[in-house]
């Protein structure tokens, strides 16, 4: 037997097969009592409309899941605008500039904290405003690296603006 004719065949032969059983195999279906007649059971009444209002399950729920919108936007821009500058920094680095090397080690740094601070920031949080803490100390240090190079380099100076903005709401949650 050649291979073609295996794998061709090989269905056939098995459907063959399985259709090819006896039919004791099979069990006997259900007997049927003569007279009784089988009926599906009754749809349950249906309730008339109500006329009152339905309570919202989820109202004076607003203070336990409120989010600090201000601290959102500036953390969500400045993870915007570091994630471009700290892409603009490798592509630099691996055409041999290694002067961006800082500014790339600062940005992955501020990332990695405005990130956790984006979570705190989602919902309340005994942790923010020590989060906050660590992302102003390292915005300051991102802006920094990032205005040595934003005359050249426009990422860099979107970079630096994002951090100024989140750094002046960072000092605000700090008190």
């Amino acid at each position: 037997m050649q291979r073609r004719e295996f794998v061709l065949g090989s269905p056939a032969v098995l459907a063959t097969t399985a259709c090819s059983g006896s039919t004791d195999e099979l069990p006997p279906p259900p007997a049927k009592s003569p007279g009784k007649a089988t009926t599906p059971p009754a749809a349950p009444a249906k309730a008339p409309p109500s006329t009152t209002a339905v309570a919202d399950p989820h109202a004076g729920h607003a203070g336990h899941h409120a989010s600090d919108d201000t601290t959102l936007g500036v953390a969500a821009e400045c993870l915007k605008t570091g994630e471009v500058c700290m892409q603009h920094c490798f592509m630099l680095l691996g055409q041999g500039d290694t002067s961006m090397a800082a500014c790339a080690r600062s940005a992955y740094e501020m990332l990695a904290v405005t990130r956790a601070l984006l979570a705190l920031a989602a919902g309340p949080s005994e942790q923010l405003v020590a989060q906050a803490r660590v992302a102003l100390a390292a915005g300051e240090r991102c802006e920094a690296e990032c205005r040595k190079h934003e005359g050249k380099h426009a990422a860099c100076k979107a970079c630096a603006e994002s951090c100024k903005a989140a750094i002046t709401r960072y000092r605000a949650l700090v008190g």
